[in-house]
Formats: C-alpha cells, sequence, structure tokens
C-alpha cells in the first residue's frame, strides 16, 4: 500500500476552523482582526477579508497572514498568489512563525511564480521550529525525511516530528506512526506506530495505515497501543489544566 505520505498544507490559522490538524493558532487583538476572526468562523469570507484588510494595512502580521492564506486560496478574494506571498513577507518581517512557515511552503512548491528552492523554504521553517511553533517542526521534519534541502536525517526528522507530537499536531503523529512501522531511522515498533497512528485521528490516511498495522499485531499488542494512547492523551490533558491555572486562563 501507498497512501499519500507527506504534505504542506495551507490553513487559515484558527483551531476553530482547521481544528484536525492539531495546530494552536494566536490572533492579534486589534478589533479588525478579531472581526475578521470571526467573520471566517461564520463563513462569512467577504466580509472577513475586509475585516483582515483593515488591520493588516496598519501592519498588523496575524491579519496579514490571514489575509495571504485567503488569497492562497480564493476565499473572499480572487486567488492570488503573488498578493499572498507579499502579505507572508510583510508579516515575517515582524516575525510571525504562521507567516515564516507560509512561505517557507511558497518556496518549497514554487508558488506565486518563485522557483521552487528547498535551501530557501529549509530557512523559514527552521525560523518558527526554533521558537516551538509545531506545524514549522512539522513542515522541517519531512524535509529532513525525505531529504530535500537538508540532508537526509531519520533522527533529526523524529526529534522534529515528537515535538509537534506533543502539542497535538495529528500531522506530525502521522509521521511519528509511519517511521515506527516501517522503522525508519529507529526498530520497528508496531505498538508505538499504532498509538501515533491512533492520536492522528482522521488525519490523511492514519485510519487506513492504523488497521494495515493492527492486522499485523496481536490482540494485547492492540490493548497496549490503546492504552498508551489514552494515557498520553489523560497527560495532555493534564498539563492543559496545569498551564490553565498559572497563566488564569
Amino acid at each position: 500500500m501507498n497512501p499519500r505520505k507527506y504534505k504542506f498544507p495551507f490553513s487559515l490559522a484558527t483551531v476553530a476552523v482547521i481544528g484536525t490538524m492539531g495546530i494552536a493558532l494566536h490572533f492579534a487583538y486589534a478589533d479588525e482582526n478579531e472581526d475578521g476572526v470571526s467573520k471566517y468562523q461564520d463563513n462569512d469570507f467577504s466580509a472577513a477579508a475586509e475585516a483582515f484588510q483593515a488591520a493588516a494595512d496598519n501592519g498588523d502580521a496575524e491579519a496579514q497572514t490571514s489575509l495571504g492564506i485567503m488569497y492562497l486560496k480564493g476565499e473572499g478574494v480572487d486567488e492570488d498568489e503573488k498578493t499572498a506571498l507579499s502579505l507572508f513577507e510583510k508579516a515575517a518581517a515582524q516575525g510571525n512563525v504562521r507567516a515564516e512557515v507560509n512561505l517557507g511552503r511558497m518556496y518549497a512548491k514554487g508558488k506565486a511564480g518563485l522557483i521552487p528552492n528547498y535551501g530557501i523554504a529549509v530557512s523559514w521553517f527552521d525560523k518558527a521550529a526554533t521558537q516551538g511553533y509545531a506545524d514549522a517542526q512539522y513542515s522541517l521534519g519531512v524535509l529532513y525525511v525525505t531529504g530535500n534541502g537538508v540532508p537526509l536525517n531519520y533522527k533529526k526528522a523524529q526529534e522534529l516530528f515528537s515535538s509537534a507530537a506533543d502539542q497535538n499536531n495529528a500531522s506530525a503523529q502521522y509521521q511519528l506512526g509511519l517511521m515506527n512501522f516501517k522503522g525508519k531511522g529507529m526498530p520497528v515498533n508496531l505498538t508505538e506506530a499504532y498509538k501515533w497512528l491512533s492520536l492522528a485521528g482522521d488525519y490523511d490516511d492514519a485510519a487506513i495505515y492504523r488497521d494495515y498495522v493492527s492486522q499485523k499485531m496481536s490482540k494485547e499488542q492492540v490493548e497496549q497501543a490503546v492504552a498508551l494512547a489514552d494515557d498520553w492523551k489523560q497527560e495532555q490533558e493534564q498539563n492543559q489544566d496545569q498551564n490553565k491555572e498559572k497563566t488564569g486562563k
């Protein structure tokens, strides 16, 4: 079997919009930007684009990034990769991690008339990954596991996927499942493979691989993997509760 393996998904950064990817998103508190987020969640893309544009014109990096993604997807505006690129560049210049990731993806894919350049993509992914941004860690991990723009390095890929997976990034959890199943840079471990593929939920071909892996496992191994996944979820919930107590949010 050979389901699709590696993808660089473009996505508007809000948990409500792309919750399946497990990406944690943060919007600035500018009124126009908040209005844009609200309108986007209501699927009023034209109004959302107008609100993001107003905030972007005032230099709001989050709004610039969100508007750039809308231009990439043609939501509420005409699809325009060059405008998206310009908006991402403005936001990235302010250190916005979402913009840095999207710039990396545009260079990796050769969007907006760019010549595909994995070297530049790596530099943008690395900027955001070093700040602990899960989506960037996943994207950089993909390059290490494919050897694009960097030397092939399964150990480094595993480290990056693990960091992102610990932030509940389904893309990274899926890749960890595949690496454990196929023994990429590590011994084959069906229990760990099943655990991570379970945590990845319905992401991509996770369910297909999960069923396939289970056929090679004993009933006891499957039960152990399920227990490990449940323990991981419980630990995540406890960590979230502790963080809420510390921050008061």
